[in-house]
């Protein structure tokens, strides 16, 4: 078995393991047997990604879906070291499960909140067509979260939701920011509320916020048309090496195992992984859209 393969196997694993969580709802079964959220949902950092947890589909909590990553993880780290015999390459398979399964969640995340940003505008302008005909605050968010399509009018009904069971609007929409990072989003309850403390025309401040999300959203698709070739160049920077290895180990296998298993190879694979993390996160960095706002 080549250095290769456990790699295939990790990257393989980890997509299994997110895919298979995607399709089993877990989480009733784990509150019973925990008896409530774990350690680590309790967290600030667990409560993030059990927010990316439930918009990226999967339905298991974080500290489930941590416990499962770490396993599989384990996993992989021991079937390389089985294979090549090298500690560091079984910390690199171990790694790239934990990675590919951030990965895979993080892109579902973030694909949500695009369509989310999307479908912005045009809940701006219901609301606005809403309270324009005297429909009060809370009824047009009910009206349109009927008429929104997915996932806005999920996000909406989760907001009646709160707001029927008593919450205050305030509470309720920064609660709404907190869950759904989008900075159009912020700004419409910003607006929202600073309408609600000085009065105004809130109808016809949705409608002009409409249009500038509309502008926004434009801009924004521009912009990664214009850098989409910069986006697949860190994809190519990063998958290169990998690729290059893989035909090495084809053509003489054993080789990487001589060559990075120790010494001045081992070090080189190091000082070489680390610059490729950090070539495509500067890449990611420089072409992201909007700022990094997402």
């Amino acid at each position: 078995m080549t250095t290769a393969v456990p790699a295939a196997l990790a990257s393989g694993a980890a997509i299994a393991a997110v895919a298979g969580a995607r399709r089993i709802d877990l989480r009733r079964s784990l509150a019973q047997i925990a008896g409530g959220p774990g350690v680590l949902a309790r967290t600030r950092w667990g409560a993030t990604l059990g927010d990316s947890l439930v918009r990226a589909g999967v339905t298991v909590g974080a500290d489930a879906f941590a416990a499962l990553t770490l396993f599989v993880a384990c996993l992989a780290g021991i079937a390389a070291l089985a294979a090549v015999h090298t500690p560091v390459i079984a910390v690199i398979a171990a790694a790239a499960v934990v990675a590919a399964a951030w990965a895979l969640v993080a892109s579902a995340d973030r694909r949500y909140l695009d369509r989310f940003a999307a479908q912005l505008p045009v809940v701006a302008q219901q609301l606005a067509s809403g309270i324009g005909a005297g429909l009060s605050l809370r009824q047009a968010i009910t009206r349109t979260a009927i008429d929104a399509p997915e996932p806005a009018a999920s996000e909406l009904r989760r907001l009646a939701t709160d707001l029927e069971l008593g919450a205050r609007i305030e509470v309720a929409l920064e609660g709404a920011v907190a869950r759904l990072p989008d900075p159009g989003l912020r700004i419409m309850v910003i607006a929202i509320l600073v309408q609600r403390v000085v009065g105004g025309d809130l109808a016809g401040a949705l409608a002009d916020l409409s249009a500038r999300l509309e502008e926004r959203a434009a801009l924004e698709r521009e912009a990664r048309s214009a850098t989409a070739q910069a986006r697949m160049s860190a994809w190519l920077v990063a998958g290169l090496p990998l690729a290059g290895g893989v035909l090495v180990e084809i053509a003489a296998p054993g080789t990487l195992a001589r060559t990075l298993g120790h010494g001045p190879g081992l070090a080189l694979l190091v000082v070489a992984t680390a610059l490729q993390i950090v070539g495509v996160a500067l890449i990611r960095r420089i072409v992201q859209p909007s700022g990094g706002t997402r």
